[in-house]
């Protein structure tokens, strides 16, 4: 007679194997990750500034990227007209944020004006709820930055100043919407 020892089924040492590469590799993320460079912390915005990212709700940054978008649409009006057009006329064309719909009504209910002064066009929208979204002021010409729209925010029912410039806005209490990207940007 012949006997044949057969072992029952088991699965030990490939658990084994297993568990130890996974250690392993635990082990080294948790080494390049605390190996890794901490980011460089964020500065503050100058006083002043507001930054658009951590400093608006969420109605102002709808509206803060509608009267970017509009900056460029008004520019080409401006070379095809010869003149800024009227809140009206943008209004008409149903150009946010200075078209009359329940989107409007839902970020502040702003009413938009047009003032000029020393070559300096703006768009001042009032708001007519100030605790949903503030006042802001759209500087098309005579900002420090000739590449984007210079927009001014003022958490109040609040018409802008007479003299449209930066240094009266910022002594009015208004102030600079500002855009800063950091490596946080794109987590």
């Amino acid at each position: 007679m012949h006997h044949q020892i057969v072992r029952r089924a088991g699965a030990e040492r490939e658990t084994l194997w297993v568990l130890l590469a996974a250690g392993l590799i635990l082990a080294s993320a948790a080494t390049v990750a605390g190996l890794r460079s901490a980011p460089e912390a964020e500065a503050p915005p100058v006083a002043g500034q507001i930054d658009s990212r951590t400093g608006l709700t969420a109605a102002e940054q709808g509206l803060h990227a509608d009267l970017k978008a509009a900056a460029a649409e008004i520019a080409d009006l401006r070379r095809t007209g010869g003149q800024a057009p009227a809140p009206a006329e943008l209004a008409a064309q149903a150009l946010p944020p200075f078209a009359a719909d329940p989107s409007a009504a839902a970020r502040g209910g702003h009413a938009w004006t047009l003032a000029e002064a020393g070559g300096t066009v703006a768009y001042a929208g009032i708001s007519a709820q100030p605790g949903l979204a503030g006042s802001l002021v759209l500087l098309l010409d005579g900002h420090s930055d000739s590449h984007a729209p210079g927009i001014w925010l003022k958490r109040a029912a609040e018409a802008p100043p007479a003299r449209l410039d930066e240094a009266s806005l910022a002594a009015a209490g208004w102030k600079r919407i500002t855009s800063t990207f950091t490596a946080g940007v794109t987590r």
